[in-house]
């Protein structure tokens, strides 16, 4: 048994096939697409086995009912559906799925996996495994999932091991399996299942059972070195939002950083340049390197480090009791971290690098390059605090909602102005991955750099506040680096009202994002 749809609807798919009860949140137009394609062309993206032939328009029947529960309440819904609202709608779909004991999601590109994925699909189980196959034209570029279901999250995790099968029971239990890995498994399966011939979704215990445990029994696969980071940004400390979140923030980090290589926070450390909220962040950071085994957290400066409520005048006194640092080689992880103060100038809140940076913080780059050749097979990675590309966000804060109500936006006054030399500068040292804070919204950006005739991806990838500055969500990335497949994979996690952290969004980067 087969299933074949777009791979933006894989999450959707993964919620369908688990037990868990609380559904992703999706766009609408893809709960749509996704109903109106399952109604519309069952035969043609539904592979039946033998004694299973009417198995499509049943599906097709579910998904009309699906599709009249959305169009019945559209009105209500908005772009993005709220949990409640997804699970009410797939609801009657849902219990279709129920039937299957096993899953096989085919991950990543090409014709060789497609094929595959049919071979399996005509494995006669007796209803046990369904396959499913998602649209393989969008797999090598990015895509990005909001709130991914744990199956979900496990393959976007073995991006590395593209292409293969992720495959799970409705027990918990996944693992990923490589395509080169898939003879002897799709072997194994064909062995051991006992169809009872019967035309019945509820397949003798016995062989649902042989199936689950031969999934859980498989030997993992080849580890890749991941390289890991923790991205944190704006804590604001001396606000009261994070003197009541730190403790929520630090018992979350007590776990995190012990599974990292590397922390890099990227600025505004405290709210305003004052010698007791400079200490309270020292302290902050002297327990990071503690968890780090002594490995430092890497952190710069934003705004508010430098400027009374981080609009006002100019102090670098708190600065410079806690250090700044312009680049940082770390030769365990093959990283070298170059760092920007985009707050030396500018107007209020917006950032300004200045060319007489750029030249600096250059000439020191060329001559680590030169000094040490072995750095060239590193990654470089840029740091600074405000956002290379612009982009807006609804209005949340006290700010945000003036401005709104006399018809401004909000990026006039938080903006790099010289983001354009930003990119330029990224564009000549073939520097592809900015990490950065500011806005206070987790955000992967990926655009093409073009220099004449030749063309650059940069990938910028923000963080929120980590410690819910201005009662924003609590907020902190993890960063996978995957040095051989040469991609990245960003989860972005929050949390809300003292809710335990979980993971909203993870986004993949296109395999073409190597260095």
């Amino acid at each position: 048994m087969g299933a074949m749809f777009k791979l933006e609807h894989s999450n959707i798919v993964a919620y369908l096939t688990s037990n868990e009860g609380r559904a992703p949140r999706s766009q609408k137009s893809d709960v749509q697409d996704f109903l109106t394609v399952l109604e519309g062309g069952p035969s043609q993206y539904l592979i039946a086995a033998k004694g299973y032939e009417d198995w499509p328009a049943k599906m097709a029947s579910r998904a009309a009912d699906c599709l009249s529960i959305l169009r019945s309440k559209s009105t209500a819904f908005e772009d993005t559906m709220p949990s409640e609202s997804v699970a009410e709608v797939l609801a009657p779909l849902k219990q279709s799925f129920a039937h299957f004991g096993v899953f096989a999601l085919a991950v990543g590109g090409g014709y060789e996996l497609k094929e595959a994925a049919i071979e399996l699909s005509r494995i006669p189980t007796g209803g046990v495994l369904l396959v499913l196959i998602p649209d393989m034209a969008r797999a090598d570029g990015r895509f990005e999932i909001l709130d991914p279901m744990p199956a979900f999250s496990v393959a976007i995790h073995s991006a590395a091991d593209w292409p293969g099968f992720l495959f799970w029971t409705r027990g918990g239990t996944s693992t990923f399996v490589p395509l080169k890995k898939m003879d002897s498994v799709a072997g194994r399966i064909a062995t051991i299942a006992k169809p009872s011939g019967k035309r019945s979704f509820s397949p003798a215990s016995a062989d649902k059972k042989d199936i689950e445990l031969e999934v859980a029994n498989w030997a993992q696969r080849d580890k890749y070195q991941y390289k890991r980071l923790l991205h944190l940004s704006d804590l604001h400390f001396g606000t009261r939002e994070a003197t009541e979140n730190q403790p929520l923030l630090e018992a979350e980090l007590r776990d995190v950083v012990r599974a990292v290589d590397r922390v890099v926070i990227t600025g505004d450390l405290f709210d305003t340049p004052k010698p007791d909220y400079a200490t309270i962040f020292t302290t902050f950071r002297n327990n990071i390197t503690h968890l780090a085994g002594g490995r430092e957290p890497i952190a710069i400066t934003g705004n508010h480090d430098q400027r009374i409520m981080g609009i006002l005048g100019e102090d670098y006194k708190q600065v410079a009791r806690i250090g700044s640092q312009k680049i940082v080689v770390d030769d365990q992880i093959r990283m070298v971290f170059i760092c920007f103060n985009s707050s030396i100038e500018g107007f209020l809140a917006r950032g300004k690098i200045t060319q007489a940076q750029f030249r600096e913080v250059g000439a020191e780059y060329r001559a680590l390059l030169s000094a040490r050749e072995h750095l060239r097979n590193y990654l470089p990675i840029v740091l600074v605090h405000h956002h290379p590309f612009s982009f807006d966000v609804a209005p949340e804060t006290w700010v945000q909602r003036a401005l709104s109500r006399v018809g401004l936006r909000d990026e006039a006054t938080l903006e790099l102005v010289d983001a354009r030399e930003l990119h330029d500068w990224c564009f000549d040292w073939e520097i592809r991955t900015i990490l950065h804070g500011h806005k206070h919204k987790p955000r992967y950006i990926e655009r093409d750099i073009q220099r004449h005739d030749d063309i650059m991806p940069l990938t910028a990838i923000g963080c929120g506040s980590s410690l819910g500055a201005e009662g924003l969500p609590m907020s902190y990335n993890l960063l996978e680096w995957q040095p051989d497949a040469r991609r990245w994979v960003a989860s972005f996690f929050q949390s809300e009202n003292g809710g335990a952290f979980r993971e909203i969004a993870t986004s993949v980067s296109p395999t073409r994002a190597s260095h």
